[in-house]
């Protein structure tokens, strides 16, 4: 794989700072300590002001060359480093920001398509719509259409959405939270997958938000577990499997022949 001339250029303005700062920093650095060594016997020590006017003229007029060459590959190798680290970083957050903006993008396309194996909508996450109050046993629904997704083949939960995929918006979950942004929205869904389902599980789904008709949508996406994921619910671990457009429970006989196959 071959460099462009800008990585080039840009590798090579850190090898060059690396290596001025190598002569200007490090060495005076490296000239304190031998200092400090030294004044453990201040009988034999110089004074720092004197040590170091004496020795840091040899940044500029070396005594040795080799020490000079030391310290100067000693800074390229780590502007060079830094250069590696910054540029792979900027890559990284290029794409990581492409793909969310792909991913945003497509949530309007699945409000119009409706509901399938893959994407389910929901109202909101905790606020009862119809009693018209927070009601915590809507967090076990969403926590049942995960499981539902992670047991399949993963898929899409929207949330701020009617089974007709108008847009409601998030407003009602938000004002329900310690901070009401999105962030917290994300970090809630994190804590709903912890506790219901597993904290091995939240590596496996991602939250982004997009805004649709000026109302703020959430979709978080689900990719499949790497093990059979069970809800808990009145002292019983259920089994739900994405079937359809909806999600199904398995009895036991179904559950365990369906994780021998998938998981075994």
């Amino acid at each position: 794989m071959t460099l462009s001339p800008f990585k080039l250029s840009f590798l090579a303005a850190y090898v060059l700072v690396g290596a001025v700062v190598g002569v200007l920093v490090i060495h005076p650095l490296n000239l304190l300590v031998i200092w400090w060594e030294l004044a453990r016997a201040p009988e034999a020590a110089p004074g720092l002001y004197e040590f170091l006017s004496n020795r840091l003229w040899l940044v500029i007029f070396p005594r040795h060359v080799d020490v000079a060459v030391a310290y100067t590959a000693l800074g390229a190798v780590i502007g060079l480093a830094f250069g590696i680290f910054t540029r792979n970083y900027m890559r990284t957050s290029t794409a990581y920001r492409s793909l969310r903006e792909e991913q945003t993008a497509l949530i309007p396309d699945l409000m119009k398509q409706g509901e399938t194996n893959r994407v389910e909508f929901k109202a909101s996450l905790r606020w009862d719509m119809k009693e018209n109050h927070v009601n915590r046993g809507l967090e076990k629904v969403i926590a049942k259409t995960l499981a539902g997704f992670f047991n399949a083949d993963g898929g899409h939960l929207l949330i701020g959405v009617d089974d007709d995929g108008r847009p409601l918006g998030l407003d009602k979950d938000l004002a329900t939270l310690k901070s009401p942004d999105l962030d917290s929205f994300e970090r809630t869904v994190n804590d709903i997958v912890s506790k219901d389902l597993g904290g091995d599980l939240c590596p496996y789904i991602h939250t982004v938000f997009t805004q649709v008709e000026d109302k703020d949508v959430a979709m978080i996406i689900v990719s499949s577990a790497p093990r059979a994921v069970y809800l808990e619910e009145n002292n019983a671990s259920v089994f739900y499997l994405r079937s359809g457009n909806s999600t199904r429970r398995l009895d036991v006989r179904e559950a365990v022949n369906y994780a021998n196959k998938r998981w075994a």
